[in-house]
């Protein structure tokens, strides 16, 4: 990358009660664990030396909780990005994971191994998704360029951006890993295009 990237440093909220308890969050909010606040911390610890210009967020609160323990120590204008905020899971929120598995086994499949054919009641498809967060990232790149810029998101929110941006079809989204609660993943593009680190 050279000297005129732009650098995303995309994080994902830290381990919340809803994660802890294996319920379904989606667009609702639930507080950060003890673990999720170390994890939190550790995130901040590991980004201290690293230069951040802005910082965008999504609206649920486990984004905010977890930028905020990140930015204890900078003042950095934070800016509220609903683009960022997680899938929409509609009738599946609050819900248990192991309860969604059995009342509606295919879509639970679905969402695993073929997104592309995920459609629940009141849910975001994993398209509409993708367009979503793409477009806002998309937006970023070009009001941002040359900067570093933090972004503090959500498990499936960054998976099909990652996807996107490595020209891995939605049907396959289970070749990429899923991002780990409060890991870091950098995302710089540059003349040369897009690198994921």
């Amino acid at each position: 990358m050279g000297a005129n990237s732009t650098k995303f440093y995309l994080v994902r909220h830290g381990e919340t009660l809803w994660n802890s308890q294996q319920r379904w969050q989606g667009s609702k909010n639930s507080p950060l664990t003890e673990l999720g606040i170390q994890q939190a911390t550790l995130t901040r610890d590991l980004l201290a030396a690293s230069p951040i210009d802005l910082a965008y967020v999504s609206p649920l609160q486990r984004a905010t909780q977890t930028l905020d323990i990140i930015l204890q120590y900078r003042a950095i204008e934070t800016t509220i990005f609903p683009a960022m905020r997680e899938m929409c899971l509609g009738n599946w929120e609050g819900r248990t994971r192991s309860e969604i598995a059995i009342s509606e086994p295919v879509q639970t499949r679905y969402f695993r191994h073929r997104p592309d054919l995920f459609n629940v009641t009141g849910a975001e498809t994993f398209t509409q998704l993708q367009l979503r967060v793409v477009a806002g990232l998309d937006s970023l790149f070009l009001r941002h360029s040359g900067e570093n810029i933090l972004i503090v998101s959500h498990w499936v929110a960054i998976k099909v951006a990652l996807a996107y941006y490595q020209k891995i079809a939605l049907r396959d989204l289970s070749q990429l890993d899923d991002p780990k609660n409060a890991q870091l993943i950098t995302l710089s593009k540059d003349q040369s295009g897009i690198t994921i680190s």
